[in-house]
């Protein structure tokens, strides 16, 4: 199935946009004309009509309030049209005015709620269409928003912990740098005067950091390009090559430490978006195929549609994962029971909640123990460098002592 972004007009003669999944523009056409639309424009790919700039988009922040506070309006019994109108009315963000103006006018027009969210796909995920369409088809939207909204605030606390792990080590190492930097560039140009006025030959620490500050000095421009064009190039390589993407997502998974924190979070986020959509009533099959986009590793994303096929097959999910190593033992055990007891989405969100736990425990524990680490290691880096600038200083004071 190919994505279309189209442009149709109502049996009111008001303007619609949006965007629709269909086998060719033609078939995209009939479905347009079976809504009751007729398609004025259609072109192949998605052209986000919530494409604002870096500074002027809708954040992951923005989108969490604004689906908590339509549930909260939807919950209450507002129809969908109106509750939008209050948000439009009580927002200040621009961007958010913006997108909810295209949604009121898009519903209005006849659009259903699902077609007028995915009119945005800068800020609503497949998942998301894919349970708020579940919403409109079972008469349960409020039930899904409040899922929806709660998913949200669950994944953006995930990455937020991840995230806040590293700021530190990094801001560290970052000003560990800068203070390298200075030692090399100012401060030991100045001591090679002072050297030469010694008349002996340099100790070998000392003529080693000369000539990496000799070196620096003539070619950094040339390293900086370098390190740029290579850092550039690997990423291209792993954007358009999928032998490069699975070496990289392979290589992210093996990093002590780093790796396990990975897998905890592809978990969480593998169970808690299947657990929403499963009790939003998507289909399994459909679920599973979900889910497997919405992960950004591939070796997961291969794995969920190789599990998914074995469903397809006819096997039992619980089965399904515990043929495949990718998944802990404790996933498929998990899922075993909710099979059996017909609560498969409960199981699921709570094996979320014991992964978020697992998760929030090893990012302090990880906390913990970087800081002092990378204290001691950086300290280092700048106390041999230190040592290696005064050391022609400490051997001419202990030659002139004897």
């Amino acid at each position: 199935m190919k994505q279309f972004s189209f442009k149709a007009r109502t049996q009111e003669g008001t303007t619609t946009k949006g965007l629709i999944e269909a086998e060719n523009e033609q078939s995209a056409s009939a479905l347009l004309i079976n809504k009751g639309i007729v398609p004025v424009d259609i072109t192949e790919g998605s052209k986000s009509l919530g494409n604002f700039d870096f500074f002027n988009k809708v954040t992951k922040k923005n989108k969490i309030f604004f689906v908590r506070q339509l549930a909260t309006m939807t919950d209450a019994g507002l129809p969908i049209a109106q509750a939008l109108t209050t948000l439009k009315e009580q927002t200040s963000k621009a961007p958010v005015k913006k997108m909810i103006d295209q949604m009121t006018h898009d519903i209005e027009s006849g659009v259903s709620m699902s077609s007028a969210f995915s009119g945005f796909p800068d800020v609503f995920s497949k998942t998301d269409i894919s349970m708020i369409a579940s919403g409109e088809a079972s008469g349960k939207m409020d039930e899904v928003l409040i899922n929806l909204a709660d998913q949200g605030e669950k994944n953006y606390k995930t990455m937020q912990k991840i995230k806040m792990t590293f700021i530190y080590p990094g801001f560290l190492a970052f000003v560990v740098v800068l203070v390298v930097w200075g030692l090399i560039t100012f401060i030991l140009p100045q001591m090679e005067d002072l050297y030469k006025g010694f008349g002996t030959v340099l100790p070998l620490p000392t003529r080693m950091l000369v000539a990496t500050s000799h070196f620096l000095a003539r070619y950094f421009l040339i390293v900086a390009i370098g390190v740029v064009a290579l850092y550039i190039g690997i990423r291209i390589y792993i954007r358009t090559n999928k032998s490069g993407e699975y070496i990289w997502h392979h290589l992210k998974l093996k990093i002590p430490l780093f790796g396990r924190l990975l897998r905890l979070s592809y978990m969480s986020l593998f169970t808690r978006t299947l657990s929403s959509l499963v009790s939003s009533g998507v289909p399994i099959l459909d679920s599973l195929e979900i889910v497997a986009d919405a992960i950004s590793n591939v070796i997961y994303s291969d794995s969920i549609m190789k599990v998914r096929e074995k469903v397809k097959q006819g096997k039992n999910l619980s089965e399904s994962l515990k043929a495949d190593e990718t998944f802990p033992v404790l996933v498929s055990q998990m899922v075993a029971v909710g099979e059996s007891t017909g609560e498969l989405d409960h199981m699921l969100k709570n094996m979320a909640d014991y992964y978020d736990n697992e998760l929030d425990a090893m990012t302090k524990s990880l906390q913990a123990l970087l800081e002092p680490v990378l204290i001691v290691v950086m300290g280092g880096i700048v106390a041999i460098i230190i040592v290696c600038i005064l050391l022609p200083i400490y051997s001419l004071q202990n030659f002139a002592g004897k």
